[in-house]
Formats: structure tokens, C-alpha cells, sequence
């Protein structure tokens, strides 16, 4: 966008703000911004005030699926106030948070939980999204709020918390193979809620991107977007890697050696995301090369449920190769 130059009295030169940008950040006269000089450029940054998003949920005709994707979408836009409305006349709902671990494959590793009233549905549901809590509840109806404030250190915290948490997942599995755990249904949950967390740091991550406007700059925020969802869907491989080995017959040693390799690529775009330099980049995509002639070699020699392990760890690979990508991105 362009803004023409006004001359203001003898010596000041003033121009206006975009209505878009001012709206967004709900500034008003007399507010302070910072601008600072970068090279011919100005940049003009403002502070967000409080400006509080509400949003309305019908759940009376969805599936659990569907009230993931709806709920999940409004949680990442930043709204600060949901009122979710039901049928008051429908005594029993199915249980949304352990739906994917009762659904599925997952059906013959365990008893079905059984349905429950709405409300205690919805209590169960949200305490998986950080910082939104359950404040009033009636007939048909209950409105959820976010408790606290939220901020760019949170952000730095909760991305690093995914890290870690993935390479939790990470030394699991590869416990899991070295002992030959498999036929264990408790596995497979264990995993999968360990998993959980991964998900619920990506949500509140892309929440703050949405609500705090210096969380990253503005330039980077798609950049960062992409790297959320690639690393929640990182996370999801563990979780098939899981009930593979859940449902194998014989065990599965013969991909230890390919997944800790793997397991090392991870740990090396971890360095890089943090501590980017060129000689680790150079590094890291040999590194790549490496494993892809890796995972064929033992293709060859692998059948059943321990080929199917492998290929969710190429998988894995495939998504540190794209999480490289979006790094190196970030430096330009």
C-alpha cells in the first residue's frame, strides 16, 4: 500500500495509518507505537490492545470429528469467549476426548467409553486446550473463557515443549522396539497420550501467532504456521508406529538401527531451528541423503508390521526434510 506525505506545520511531516492495520490492532488516539529505521525502510509496530473475540457453537447434529475441527478452529483463531449450545434433551453424548483411541483400529485394543451427559462431555473435551476453562453452564447451553493473559514468552515456552515432547516420543518407540514390546495394548495408549501434548502446545502456539502480534514477525508467521502443522503431523506417525506394534506377530528389531538414524535427523533440525548455521545445514542435508538409501536397503530385507513401522519412519523423515526446508526459509 502507498501513503502520501502531508506537511504539518513548518517543519513536521506526518502520514496516515492503514484503517485495516489500526482496526486490527484496536489502537485509538493518543496510543503509543514503536517505529525504528531498518536500512530505507521504516517500520511502524504496534502493541495490540485487548480487544475480546466472541463465538457462537451448535453441537446438537455434530459428530465428535466435527466438533474437533469447529471447537479447534476457534480456539486457534484467538477467541476469548465460546458459548457452545446442545440438545438439553439428549441425555448421552459420546465421549469426544478419548473418541480416537475407542474408534477405529483402536476398537479392538480396548473397552469403549461409555457416553456421558453433555456437560461433563464438554469439561473432559476442553481441559485438553490450555488456558480455557468451563465459567457458566445451564439448560441446553455453557460458555467457555480463557483464564489469563497470554503472551510471546508462553509462545517460546510451548514451541520448545513440542520438541521436547516429540523427542519423548521418539526415545519411547525406540525403547518399545529394543524390548520387543509388542501385543501391549497399553502401549499404544501410552503413546497416543503422550501425543496429546504435542497437539495441545501446536493449538495454544497458533492461538498466541493469532492473538499476539509480535509474537513472530509478521513476515515469518506463515513460515511458522506450516512448521506447527508439520510437527503435529511428525507426531501422528508415533501413534501408527504404535498400533503396529501393538498388532505385530514377531518382533521388530530389524528397524532399530534405521530409527534411531532417524531419530539423530530430528535432534539435527532441532539444533538447526535454534541455532541456525550454515555448516549444520550443509550437514543435515547429507544427513538426508543418507537415510532415504538407509530405508531402502532394509525395505529389502523387512515384511508385515515391521515394513509398516518403516515406512511411517520415512514418513517422519520426509517431515523433517520439509521442516529443514522451512528453516532455511526463515533466514531470508
Amino acid at each position: 500500500m502507498k501513503r502520501k506525505i502531508i506537511k504539518q506545520g513548518h517543519n513536521t511531516l506526518t502520514m496516515t495509518l492503514p484503517r485495516d492495520w489500526v482496526s486490527k490492532l484496536n489502537l485509538n488516539a493518543g496510543d503509543e507505537i514503536d517505529v525504528f529505521e531498518r536500512d530505507n525502510s521504516l517500520v511502524v509496530n504496534g502493541h495490540q490492545n485487548s480487544k475480546e473475540k466472541h463465538a457462537e457453537l451448535d453441537i446438537s447434529d455434530f459428530t465428535v470429528p466435527l466438533l474437533w475441527r469447529y471447537f479447534q478452529s476457534m480456539y486457534r483463531a484467538g477467541c476469548d469467549e465460546i458459548k457452545v449450545t446442545f440438545d438439553p434433551k439428549r441425555k448421552k453424548y459420546e465421549d469426544a476426548f478419548h473418541y480416537y483411541t475407542t474408534q477405529f483400529e483402536y476398537q479392538k485394543l480396548g473397552e469403549k467409553v461409555p457416553p456421558k451427559p453433555a456437560i461433563a462431555m464438554i469439561q473432559e473435551f476442553i481441559d485438553r486446550f490450555v488456558g480455557m476453562e468451563v465459567i457458566e453452564s445451564g439448560e441446553g447451553y455453557c460458555i467457555i473463557r480463557e483464564m489469563g493473559e497470554i503472551s510471546k514468552k508462553e509462545f517460546d515456552n510451548s514451541l520448545r515443549r513440542i520438541f521436547l515432547v516429540l523427542l519423548q516420543l521418539f526415545d519411547r518407540v525406540i525403547e518399545a522396539i529394543d524390548r520387543n514390546e509388542i501385543k501391549d495394548s497399553s502401549l499404544c495408549k501410552e503413546i497416543h497420550t503422550i501425543d496429546l501434548n504435542v497437539d495441545k502446545f501446536v493449538d495454544y502456539c497458533a492461538r498466541i501467532l493469532n492473538k499476539v502480534v509480535d509474537s513472530v514477525p509478521e513476515c515469518k508467521k506463515p513460515l511458522v504456521f506450516s512448521t506447527l502443522f508439520l510437527l503435529e503431523l511428525l507426531g501422528d506417525e508415533f501413534k501408527y508406529i504404535g498400533k503396529h506394534l501393538v498388532f505385530s506377530e514377531k518382533p521388530v528389531k530389524d528397524v532399530l538401527g534405521h530409527a534411531r538414524l532417524v531419530k539423530n535427523h530430528f535432534e539435527m533440525y532441532y539444533q538447526l531451528f535454534y541455532k541456525y548455521d550454515r555448516e549444520t545445514a550443509i550437514k543435515f542435508g547429507k544427513n538426508d541423503a543418507l537415510l532415504y538409501a538407509t530405508h531402502f536397503k532394509v525395505k529389502n530385507k523387512v515384511h508385515g508390521e515391521t515394513r509398516s513401522i518403516l515406512k511411517h519412519f520415512m514418513m517422519i523423515s520426509k517431515f523433517v526434510f520439509a521442516l529443514g526446508e522451512l528453516r532455511i526459509q526463515m533466514e531470508f
